[in-house]
């Protein structure tokens, strides 16, 4: 599946590990001359397989049957199976993380082990019914969850990343087999619904966040009529496109405030910002503190590799 495409896309893997028989972790960085193609990729059919990438940075979109797709963005995780159906791929150019792959029926014995050690109780069969009730993946993002991985793992050491990568893998069975991670707000509950013209919105938004992008404009770029546009939007991503946009602004005016000495006045301009009154009060509602007080905070923190 996942590890067929890497390979077919010349991404650099490093070596495969396995500490658990039946489970393998691979270290990955997409290949800029290729990621950007859309490949077609073969879709292993052996049971009860499972894979789960890790998304540090970059975006990996999945084609399933009936034209919908499925998007893993960092920092976020992906778990498909073997009945997912998978058509193609497509990645950006700086797509890197960590791939675990789980064969269930090799794995059996040291899943057992892991579960009974921590008092967990898992089935894959009851996995595989619940994969296939969502055409066989499942992402998790923006969930608690998910913050409290990322910002553990980003505290390990290298060598140590990928073992922590397989004992998440094994609990985000577990979650799914339990119904438990309804509590973390992963995508349980209803098929995945991403259309290829959603994500083609989503996409224009995120690269054009400097300019003044208004509903009417939208409609006229994709020929949607507003209602269409702003139902859909919500359905799909379930936030209006305005408080997206104002989202997407504030986090990478975090990011440019973090990681460069632009001026902050060049920040506001850079991510849509006519006035700094306007930014100034945007950012300290949603990070609870004004841009300058955030980069001195930046400036004592320890910087992570993620």
């Amino acid at each position: 599946m996942l590890k067929e495409y890497l390979l077919h896309a010349d991404a650099h893997l490093a070596c495969w590990s396995s500490s658990v028989p039946g489970v393998q972790s691979c270290r990955f960085q997409a290949c800029s001359e290729a990621a950007e193609t859309l490949q077609e990729i073969p879709v292993q059919g052996e049971p009860l397989h499972f894979e789960v990438l890790f998304c540090c940075s970059g975006r990996l979109v999945v084609e399933l049957p009936h034209g919908l797709l499925k998007t893993v963005e960092s920092p976020g995780i992906f778990l498909i199976s073997d009945c997912s159906q998978l058509i193609s791929c497509r990645c950006s150019k700086n797509l890197s993380g960590i791939l675990v792959a789980v064969d269930a029926l090799s794995a059996k014995e040291s899943l057992q082990d892991i579960c009974q050690a921590l008092e967990l109780k898992l089935d894959t069969r009851d996995v595989k019914k619940a994969m296939e009730a969502q055409c066989g993946c499942i992402t998790f993002s923006g969930t608690p969850w998910t913050q409290a991985f990322f910002e553990t793992m980003c505290d390990l050491p290298d060598d140590a990343q990928n073992r922590y990568c397989v004992f998440k893998s094994v609990e985000l069975l577990y979650l799914l087999c339990s119904k438990a991670s309804l509590s973390y707000g992963c995508d349980l509950g209803s098929p995945p619904s991403v259309t290829p013209v959603m994500l083609e919105v989503k996409t224009y938004l995120e690269e054009h966040l400097s300019e003044k992008i208004t509903i009417a404009f939208l409609c006229k770029q994709f020929s949607f009529s507003a209602t269409f546009l702003k139902k859909h939007f919500r359905s799909t991503y379930g936030v209006p496109i305005h408080t997206y946009l104002i989202q997407q602004r504030l986090q990478r005016a975090r990011n440019l405030i973090c990681t460069t000495g632009m001026p902050i006045q060049q920040i506001a301009q850079t991510v849509g910002y006519e006035g700094m009154s306007q930014f100034n009060a945007a950012f300290k509602r949603h990070y609870g503190m004004s841009p300058g007080q955030y980069r001195k905070m930046s400036e004592t923190a320890t910087l992570r590799p993620f």
